[in-house]
């Protein structure tokens, strides 16, 4: 999916401290809390400890520089989710991949934040190129995820493996792909499938469903005969039908509910084989 923020993360954040007003008109400070600002418009991002240690977007943008510089990998999408609280970077790998016989992409998405909700850490996502499907594997880390104290920026310059991070994730990829491209799929298997993605009991249905099963049959690149045109035709809904809105399709198939409905998909249909 082409996607591209305006945003260039050329803000930083700054923490200031909470305060609250006495009936008799005096101002105290909230010590053990303060409220992290962006900067150029001082959107609030979050209310956090005041030992929360900001990582700036800079250091962020300098994890991938050396690898930019280098052309291994070149940066496709940048930017942030609501008012900024979380901010990533996603990195498209030089080398192409070859899976069940087409050309896949291999994408490094680093995801930090400023809200307290989430620590410094990365994922791989796969880009199907015959019809740009977004399957996004969950945020892990390439050692361990980066707590926001006071040893964040030295151990974030431990995230060196990061090419080896992404040809391992898509090597995982691939394994399960080349299973689930040679085990046949029924109409009624790809409703287990749906179900299970979705979270549905047997008895329950989907409303997404007949619409799943035409991508099942005549989705871009599918032949409606395996499990992995199964998967895909769910990838295509959540890449391309999920949300109507640009930003909100990216947001939703990378990082929010969509993505967590393909892993399951994933799941649901590894499990039938």
């Amino acid at each position: 999916m082409a996607f591209m923020t305006k945003d260039n993360l050329d803000w930083n954040v700054v923490s200031a401290p909470l305060t609250y007003t006495l009936p008799n008109g005096e101002t105290r400070e909230l010590g053990n809390r303060v409220v992290n600002l962006r900067d150029d418009n001082y959107a609030q991002l979050g209310i956090v400890s005041p030992s929360y240690e900001v990582y700036q977007n800079s250091s962020l943008k300098n994890l991938v520089a050396p690898m930019l510089s280098e052309g291994l990998i070149t940066v496709e999408n940048q930017g942030y989710l609501g008012k900024g609280g979380r901010v990533f970077i996603q990195a498209r790998m030089a080398e192409e991949f070859r899976i069940v016989g087409e050309d896949h992409v291999g994408m490094l998405t680093l995801m930090n934040s400023h809200d307290g909700g989430s620590n410094l850490s990365a994922g791989v996502t796969d880009t199907r190129i015959v019809c740009s499907n977004t399957f996004a594997q969950a945020m892990t880390d390439m050692s361990s995820k980066i707590k926001h104290d006071f040893r964040m920026a030295e151990r974030a310059l431990e995230i060196t493996e990061t090419i080896n991070f992404v040809n391992e994730g898509m090597r995982k990829f691939s394994e399960a792909a080349e299973v689930l491209a040679t085990t046949k799929a029924s109409e009624s298997v790809v409703d287990q499938v749906i179900r299970a993605a979705y979270g549905k009991k047997e008895n329950e249905t989907v409303r997404s469903r007949d619409r799943i099963q035409h991508l099942f049959r005549y989705g871009k690149g599918n032949e409606g005969k395996t499990l992995w045109d199964a998967f895909n035709a769910i990838t295509e809904f959540v890449t391309h039908e999920g949300r109507k809105d640009q930003r909100a399709k990216f947001a939703y198939s990378n990082f929010g509910t969509g993505a967590a409905l393909s892993r399951r998909a994933m799941d649901a249909a590894l499990a039938l084989v």
